[in-house]
């Protein structure tokens, strides 16, 4: 449906002169609106866009970043382009202007390889300008350099040159028969000074001195080789123009002194001119007194030649003239003089060459940037002085905008007097006989504001970065904006129109998922012989990769969250152990392979560490030790005909994410998908099962709503939920990548585990019973709804139960949050197959056995009691019991209210304190096999039993105080000794035989390996 927005018009309180009625732009000038490909588009790794040097950076050390966010999906324009053009539509405009993505274009930055999925969003995008008359302005370069090139120096390397012209050229050849207006480059100084003289920018080369000029003129060359490729080979048919866009702000001497007035020119040299002089003066070259004194400091400071580099007389030559027009983005101005305001620089630097120093004028109206100010007669005086210099060339502004705060109101008085100034200076300008020939407002919407992240918005449209769609929303400046357009006019306080109204579409919301209670199983146990398991029933068992590994700091591995809180804390841990060693499978993993022979399985489950092959959480930077660890663990198992099966996530998050917020920040859901592509490239043509998370209720509640299971968040009643839906989301965009990009050509199946435990009713009162659902919703419903369920979606009724509460203890909203209709959409049906955890049951009643629980909190909302009789079974863990017929109650339990989804159970097990005579663990595992072959009877499609677990390990907070292995592990030994314990001979006696005999019984506990194992 449509929303419309009605905004009633607050009186404009312009700032420049008084104002000129009448004023009218040129009927040929055109007005539009600005981006960049970074700061909208996301899609950061889709469809073989290659990386750049602002996802290498932002990945690698999200803090330089002043919100630790990033550009992955931003406004997400790579999926929203065509709202995007809605917008320009929406606001009349003549034309847009954009930025390519080199890397989406050309992934490793050379011509070699074409991109064609991103030609193609390119051509769409383009298209879709010109169907509505709006005519695209294309800059080739706005700072996301290919980080393939970074790597070879970037604009450092003279060779950069010839690397831009041939991107510009693939541009022109591909896209030059509709765009007729080319901007090389997007603002040198901030790419040469920021990026490569300091650290303001990435690639933060901070090359202070020597690193901005270099970039300096291998830019400027680069811009002129571009150009004539384009005079020359393309513009004869395609009749376009191509110019080059500078930044530059309005700098006004402190005193009417010669020495303010040189230090003025001298900050107009350094910052702006050094790469106009050589393109629009008549002489070209660097402007002279600049050279001069880079030329004496260098000399001075004892480098052999200026840091400076010069033009030989043919480049200087061949750059003069390469213009078209001259592109100026204007927002702000300093005050300048040549003794006061100076500030500690580097030496040597740029800003230490010229030894000036500036300020502000406090008076001045401020933007959120630090730097936006609005200054008077800024732009008219910028525009006169380009004009001035340079005889009059034409000239767009390319940018212009005001900054606010990402909680200003949709309200924004102050962008819209900032406007209204700059038209009213533009008329000024243009009456005095500039060129100017456009202005593009920056920006068209809110987008990553680079070092500053998403902490200052530009845009005329507001960006819900928080919702998936990325929701745009129109400010007052943008219907301002579009009165301006409208009336070719500049619209001043005294313009006061009734009300203005935008459409914009916004998508219905859904009802939530409805569950109805299962029906309760016999509490009979019995044994049925004879009954035979399927042949292509799998049997295996279970690992996870911090549990068995070790090696925890070894060959490239980077740290997780268990290695940060067992290092810092090791009281947490029961006997202050840790998995630094444990099995140490990662020198043992042939004899884990044995292990797996003697036993015959024909599956083995086992986790990868996320942080052993991407040691940063991001994956930008693949850790090849780690990648032939499981390659070689892959390829020992399928020699022997051992099936892996890989889990993505068992718990050990990379601490670099955790220290992001982990799994209660949103961006989890695009690192997980990053590290699940990782995986699937790297190990899918041998790996044909696939989980993406273990147990999330462990993750999320254990891990973010309390302090059981690492990071210890305990974020109470908040962190669990976030986990929750951010975990999902990540799961379910994990699955899609597999399942559009992988599964294709790989042919596997990916799923998710579950930790699905048994909650009957104490009693058979409606009480007890809407206690018994209610609570199974919390412990494990609340991520397989989503999921499983038909509608999708959070458990209905402990959606509803969250929210009360939450109201009731004054919170603005639901603690649990809603998924957006388009997230539901992504997540239902997410998944191949559904993987349930199964290790015991306890009753639940609606008014008895209450503990005290932490409000707000998960076990605070469901409110119930839980009771396990003191007779069933107790192993050496605290919270498992053999309860009858609990896993057949739990398989039957999902396949009714899922209907009838395939399912592997993928962890079952029983703990001891030790000994190699464990007949309890049998006692278990053959209860729990009976009930798998009662469940295979009555219809379930139950496809594979994993036994947790293959070996003694180190079981989190417990340490090594509980085992839960066929094999005990001596960990007394270097080797890590494994021995089969009696388990392990009736549990091989099973696989063999696919009949579950209560009557086996080992001759004795020796184990080899059979013919054909």
């Amino acid at each position: 449906m449509k929303l419309s927005i009605l905004l009633s018009v607050v009186v404009i309180a312009a700032a420049s002169a008084v104002p000129r009625q009448q004023r009218r732009f040129p009927d040929d000038f055109i007005f539009g609106t600005a981006t960049a490909s970074y700061q909208i588009e996301g899609a950061w790794d889709e469809d073989g866009k290659g990386e750049n040097i602002w996802d290498y950076n932002t990945h690698r050390d999200p803090t330089i970043i002043d919100d630790q966010s990033n550009g992955d999906v931003s406004g997400d324009s790579y999926h929203n382009y065509k709202r995007d053009v809605e917008m320009m539509r929406e606001l009349g405009l003549d034309c847009y202007r954009f930025s390519l993505s080199w890397p989406r274009i050309l992934p490793s930055g050379f011509p070699n390889y074409i991109n064609q999925a991103g030609v193609d969003f390119y051509n769409k995008y383009i298209d879709e300008m010109l169907k509505y008359n709006i005519q695209p302005i294309v800059t080739l370069y706005h700072w996301d350099l290919p980080q393939k090139l970074q790597d070879l120096g970037g604009f450092a390397n003279p060779l950069f040159e010839e690397w831009f012209e041939d991107y510009a050229r693939v541009a022109y050849s591909l896209f030059g028969d509709r765009v007729k207006l080319w901007i090389t480059f997007n603002e040198p100084m901030q790419i040469c000074y920021q990026g490569y003289g300091s650290a303001a920018k990435v690639p933060q080369v901070n090359a202070t001195g020597i690193g901005e000029y270099l970039c300096a003129k291998h830019l400027v060359m680069g811009h002129a080789r571009a150009y004539h490729a384009y005079n020359n080979d393309f513009k004869p048919s395609q009749g376009g123009q191509c110019g080059f866009t500078i930044n530059l702000q309005w700098y006004m001497p402190d005193t009417d002194s010669d020495e303010d007035a040189r230090a003025v020119d001298l900050l107009n040299q350094a910052t702006w001119a050094l790469y106009t002089d050589p393109i629009y003066l008549p002489e070209g070259g660097f402007p002279k007194e600049l050279s001069n004194i880079v030329a004496k400091k260098s000399a001075e400071q004892g480098f052999p030649r200026s840091r400076l580099l010069s033009f030989t007389e043919e480049e200087r030559v061949y750059v003069q003239g390469t213009y078209d027009f001259l592109g100026l983005n204007h927002y702000s101005g300093n005050i300048v003089s040549a003794t006061k305001y100076k500030t500690p620089q580097a030496v040597p630097s740029m800003y230490d060459d010229i030894d000036v120093g500036w300020t502000v004028d406090e008076t001045w109206l401020k933007g959120q940037a630090v730097w936006n100010y609005l200054v008077p007669n800024s732009l008219y005086g910028c525009l006169t002085l380009l004009s001035q210099r340079y005889n009059n060339p034409d000239v767009y502004v390319t940018e212009s905008g005001w900054s606010n705060a990402p909680d200003a109101s949709l309200i924004d008085e102050d962008r819209v007097t900032y406007y209204a100034t700059i038209m009213e200076q533009m008329l000024d300008a243009i009456d005095e006989g500039v060129k100017l020939k456009g202005y593009t407002a920056w920006s068209l919407m809110d987008n990553f504001e680079w070092m500053r992240g998403y902490t200052e918005r530009f845009g005329l449209y507001a960006v819900d970065f928080s919702s998936p769609e990325k929701t745009r929303t129109p400010r007052l400046s943008a219907f301002f904006y579009k009165e301006v357009l409208r009336t070719r006019t500049a619209v001043t306080a005294d313009c006061r129109p009734e009300d203005w109204t935008m459409n914009i579409d916004e998508g219905p919301m859904q009802l939530l998922v409805l569950l109805s209670l299962a029906v309760l199983g016999s509490n009979a146990a019995y044994v049925k012989q004879e009954r035979r398991f399927p042949d292509d029933f799998l049997f295996g068992c279970a690992t996870a990769s911090y549990q068995i590994e070790g090696a925890w700091n070894e060959d490239g591995k980077g740290e997780n969250i268990w290695d940060h809180m067992t290092h810092n804390k090791p009281d947490v841990i029961k006997d202050q152990s840790n998995g630094d060693i444990a099995d140490d499978t990662y020198h043992n993993y042939k004899r884990d392979v044995e292990m797996m022979r003697e036993l015959g399985l024909d599956a083995y489950r086992f986790s990868l560490s996320w942080s052993r092959i991407l040691p940063t959480g991001f994956s930008n930077q693949i850790n090849q030790a780690g990648v032939d660890f499981y390659n070689n663990y892959i390829d020992e198992m399928l020699k022997y005909n051992i099936k892996p099966m890989i889990t993505l996530y068992h718990w050990d998050l990379p601490q670099k994410l955790q220290e992001l917020g982990g799994f209660t920040n949103p961006l989890i859901s695009q690192w997980f998908e990053d590290y699940a592509r990782v995986a699937f490239s790297s190990f899918g043509d041998r790996v044909k099962h696939w989980i993406t998370f273990n147990e999330p209720k462990e993750i999320c509640y254990q891990g973010y709503g309390w302090t059981t299971k690492a990071p210890q968040l305990n974020a109470t009643g908040i962190g669990e939920y976030l986990c929750a839906k951010y975990l999902v989301v990540a799961h379910a965009k994990a699955y899609h990548a597999y399942n559009n990009d992988f599964k294709p050509s790989q042919g596997g199946e990916c799923g998710i585990t579950i930790n699905v435990n048994y909650y009957p009713p104490m009693t058979d009162s409606e009480e007890d019973k809407a206690a018994s659902e209610l609570y199974n919703q919390a412990q494990w419903a609340i991520y397989s709804d989503p999921i499983f369920s038909e509608q999708g979606g959070f458990p209905k009724e402990l959606t509803e139960r969250v929210a009360a509460k939450s109201k009731e203890q004054g919170y603005p909203r639901s603690r649990l949050p809603e998924f957006t209709e388009e997230e539901i959409a992504l997540v239902k049906g997410a998944s191949d197959f559904y993987g349930i955890n199964h290790y015991t049951a306890a009753f639940v009643s609606a008014s008895d056995y209450k503990g005290e629980y932490p409000v707000p909190g998960l076990l605070d909302d469901a409110d119930v009691g839980t009771f396990a009789p003191d007779e069933w079974p107790q192993s050496a863990s605290s919270w498992l019991k053999q309860a009858p017929r609990s896993l057949y109650n739990t398989l039957t339990d999902v396949h009714n209210r899922y209907s009838s989804p395939v399912i592997y159970v993928t962890e079952n097990g029983w703990s001891s304190t030790g000994g190699l005579e464990d007949d309890d663990r049998i006692r278990y595992y053959r209860a729990a096999l009976d009930d798998a072959l009662d469940v295979l009877d009555e219809g379930v499609q139950l496809k594979g039993y994993m036994a947790w677990s293959l070996m003694d390990n180190f079981e989190w907070m417990e340490g090594y105080t509980e085992r839960f292995g066929l094999y005990e592990v001596d960990y007394e030994s270097a080797e890590r000794t494994r021995t089969a314990r009696k388990s392990a001979l009736v549990y091989k006696h099973i696989i063999a035989n696919r009949v579950v005999d209560a009557d086996y019984k080992p001759e004795n506990l020796n184990i080899s390996i059979d013919e054909g194992h």
